[in-house]
């Protein structure tokens, strides 16, 4: 019984070290980061989107403009409607402790004035750690063009 119990504080011991590794692991960190930004992005989450942007931030969108904070909230929140979208292809680099590159595809469905579209984008954000959380402080979008069929001959 005694060993029964000894395997099971084992095994619970080495479980938690494995959580905590992840936690630490700031690869997972901006992984998650990344996912739950992008569920904010399709909820319209106005407070979520507020907390993961920067106050300096900036987004290069799709339209070639340069938007602030305060835009690209009221765009994502009051003039766009994600009806679906999912992200995919992320890839994380680590510039230094506090910083690091996040690219990766957002597809799906939106509305814009009425209009439904379906899109593909590739982006590349500047994430930073601030007061421990890490925080979009730069974004830049590109929309892949719509597929054509091939022409061969």
């Amino acid at each position: 019984m005694r060993a029964l119990s000894l395997m099971v504080a084992t095994g619970l011991l080495a479980a938690c070290n494995q959580q905590s590794t992840k936690q630490d692991n700031p690869e997972d960190q901006l992984r998650a980061a990344n996912a739950q930004y992008d569920q904010a992005l399709i909820e319209g989450d106005a407070a979520a989107l507020n907390r993961y942007y920067t106050e300096d931030f900036q987004i290069i969108d799709d339209d070639g403009a340069v938007h602030d904070k305060k835009n690209q909230v009221q765009f994502m929140t009051k003039e766009v409607d994600l009806l679906n979208a999912r992200g995919d292809d992320v890839k994380v680099t680590l510039l230094g402790p506090d910083s690091a590159l996040v690219t990766g595809r957002f597809s799906g469905r939106y509305r814009y004035k009425g209009k439904e579209e379906d899109f593909t984008e590739r982006y590349t954000s500047v994430w930073v750690r601030k007061d421990g959380q890490w925080r979009v402080r730069h974004e830049h979008t590109s929309l892949l063009p719509k597929s054509q069929p091939r022409v061969t001959g």
